[in-house]
């Protein structure tokens, strides 16, 4: 398993940084980016109920590392988040 301090970035430490709202809108959209079908085998409740440690060991897990760092920064481009893409990119 790859964790999040392998990524180029700490994607944890950006997913801390989302409220509560944020995250869940977070975890919404990673399933509508194309890339999202990797976590299509992740029951939808896991994924509801993960804080942002727990979503990084998903993503991690369950993709690689490249996968999981350009899937989060597609998502926190529609989430209009340009601070948090930019500092994982």
């Amino acid at each position: 398993m790859v964790s999040s301090a392998q990524l180029d970035f700490n994607l944890q430490a950006l997913l801390e940084q989302l409220s509560q709202d944020e995250l869940s809108k977070f975890k919404s959209l990673i399933r509508t980016i194309c890339l999202g079908k990797e976590l299509q085998t992740v029951p939808q409740k896991e994924v509801d109920k993960a804080n942002g440690k727990q979503l990084v060991e998903i993503f991690t897990s369950h993709s690689c590392s490249y996968w999981a760092g350009m899937a989060a920064i597609r998502v926190f481009e529609k989430m209009n988040q340009m601070h948090l893409s930019g500092r994982a990119d």
